[in-house]
């Protein structure tokens, strides 16, 4: 039987839910397997026995099985459940027996297991709470030791976290060290003592003019060029013209 998500708060969750380890049938298992044994192998063997031998031996075997029956009934009403805000046990067939402590009062969670217990990774669970009670013992825990480390992580976690362990020195970060206080003297800023150098001023040369050539110097150096048969006759006139006209 799991715990009903209807009895559940807002916001809560469920972090384990759990029956009691199968230990808590293997006992009452080999019992009555033992017993029921017993009564046939009687009646196997005792053939000549008296009816009433034979109608005990049954009660017998019968009673064996009905312990039986009740044990797996109460191993299958018993619950275990650590919620993010609880932790709940219940228990019973009939008549039912209910307990529940708030996270917020765990104090210490303590386990206990013997040789066998360890061999079938069962023991027993001891919830210490701030209250009347102070100690909640909680039978046949499949896998205490790691149930105590489930219940701390939870407590821790309603608590804010994992408390941080402070060392023997104390690191206080750069955002709260106090500012400290400038000495009377402060030496002087660094400064190089070579002058800067000013950058070589670019000075674009000036463009060259040309004189222009007169009318009279055209006209020479073009007889120069006439008479040394550069250009033919028909050519020195039609320049000379032209130089003319520009009288």
């Amino acid at each position: 039987m799991s715990f009903p998500t209807r009895l559940l708060g807002p916001g809560e969750e469920i972090y384990l839910d759990s029956r009691p380890n199968w230990s808590y049938l293997f006992w009452p298992s080999v019992f009555t397997v033992l017993v029921v044994a017993g009564c046939v192998a009687a009646v196997v063997v005792w053939t000549s026995a008296p009816v009433v031998v034979g109608w005990i031996l049954l009660g017998v075997g019968v009673a064996a099985l009905v312990y039986l029956g009740a044990r797996y009934l109460g191993w299958r009403t018993t619950t275990f459940v650590v919620t993010s805000q609880r932790i709940v046990y219940r228990t019973g067939v009939l008549r039912r027996t209910g307990r529940e402590i708030p996270i917020g009062r765990v104090q210490d969670v303590t386990y206990h297991q013997t040789v066998v217990e360890r061999i079938v990774r069962a023991g027993s669970l001891t919830v210490e709470s701030a209250g009347r009670q102070g100690q909640d013992p909680f039978p046949d825990i499949s896998r205490p030791d790691q149930v105590q480390s489930l219940i701390n992580r939870v407590v821790a976690q309603s608590a804010g976290g994992y408390p941080v362990a402070q060392g023997p020195a104390e690191v206080v970060s750069e955002a709260a060290r106090p500012a400290t206080t400038p000495s009377a003297y402060s030496p002087p800023p660094i400064t190089d003592p070579t002058p800067p150098v000013p950058a070589p001023r670019v000075v674009e040369p000036m463009p060259r003019t040309q004189a222009t050539p007169t009318v009279a110097q055209q006209l020479g150096e073009l007889a120069g060029l006439h008479q040394h048969g550069v250009i033919t006759d028909a050519e020195y006139e039609q320049k000379r013209r032209e130089l003319l006209d520009r009288l």
